[in-house]
């Protein structure tokens, strides 16, 4: 992947359209998003949040590793799918609900980005 197209979804990203992006080696999609989330964050003065949707909880795991890692600055909320199957007569745990709950509680709560950028991972 080559700095144009970096900087191409960060013009759209400015200009209020949303990029997608698409084969962006695996290793390389946390400094991908830390660099959206800082460009987006200097620019409004709206409350936002840049959302990444994950294949699954392991790939959504090792994003928001990397995110912790090379990204202290940006705030990462992990918004977990539920534990258990549609329709199923088992009720999500606790824990779970919890996490989500936070994730939206905070999302609610926040004024501006300015003060530190976010990142929201979830899952399909």
């Amino acid at each position: 992947m080559s700095l144009v197209p970096l900087k191409n979804a960060v013009a759209q990203l400015l200009e209020g359209r949303k990029p997608v992006l698409v084969n962006a080696p695996d290793s390389f999609i946390p400094v991908v998003l830390a660099d959206l989330a800082r460009a987006a964050a200097q620019k409004t003065d709206a409350p936002a949040a840049l959302v990444f949707i994950a294949r699954d909880g392991q790939r959504l795991g090792l994003i928001e590793n990397g995110l912790n890692f090379i990204a202290p600055d940006i705030e990462v909320l992990s918004f977990p799918s539920w534990d258990c199957q549609p329709y199923d007569r088992v009720s999500p745990t606790s824990a779970i609900t919890a996490r989500r709950m936070t994730v939206l509680a905070r999302l609610a709560r926040t004024r501006s980005s300015q003060e530190r950028p976010r990142i929201v991972l979830t899952t399909v």
